[in-house]
């Protein structure tokens, strides 16, 4: 199963921590795996490339740990809380589509 912890303070997205394997079929041919990993890798690109935010993710085999500033200007945080909304709406759908391989949870 695929574990998704969001951290918020105050309403604003401070950390997004991934973790497992969906095991839904072998490695490589995951669709729920590859699903959550193009969300995620486009949230963290979108962060980069639209809002030129630099933060360096920790990303290994099955486990990917985002921990964001909190101490950026209103604009730029109400603009990373669409970008990761809109993630986790597709995480959701996913659920939806593909129930229990993934589970989403937020502090």
């Amino acid at each position: 199963m695929i574990l998704i912890r969001i951290k918020r303070k105050g309403g604003q997205i401070t950390a997004v921590t991934v973790s497992g394997h969906a095991g839904m079929a072998p490695k490589g041919e995951d669709i729920v795996c590859a699903a959550v990993s193009a969300l995620v890798q486009t949230f963290y690109f979108s962060l980069q490339r639209l809002l030129h935010l630099h933060v360096t993710p920790d990303i290994r085999d099955g486990y990917f740990f985002l921990s964001l500033p909190t101490d950026l200007p209103a604009e730029i945080a109400a603009k990373i809380t669409l970008l990761a909304e809109n993630m986790l709406i597709g995480l959701d759908e996913i659920n939806k589509s593909y129930p229990g391989f993934l589970q989403v949870s937020e502090e």
